[in-house]
């Protein structure tokens, strides 16, 4: 599931020449949440490891939407609360 969201993500969260973005991404995950444990969009900018990044809001809020509905569909499963 982690791979899923690093590719939806990265594909809205990218450097100009869209290489390597699943990596960058994660080691700008990781170092967002690394502080308190909790991520955020602002963070994860700063945290991206090049001098340039480009977000696509409209792709963004995409990914987030299928992310949240498949979250909510593992809860129904599992009968549990995620987050």
């Amino acid at each position: 599931m982690g791979g899923i969201l690093l590719d939806q993500v990265s594909q809205a969260v990218h450097t100009p020449a869209a290489g390597a973005d699943r990596q960058a991404l994660r080691s700008a995950l990781v170092l967002s949440a690394a502080r308190d444990g909790k991520i955020t969009l602002i963070e994860t900018i700063q945290r991206y490891p090049t001098s340039e990044v480009h977000v696509e809001g409209d792709r963004l809020v995409r990914a987030y939407r299928q992310l949240s509905a498949l979250e909510g569909r593992i809860q129904d499963l599992l009968g549990i609360n995620l987050f």
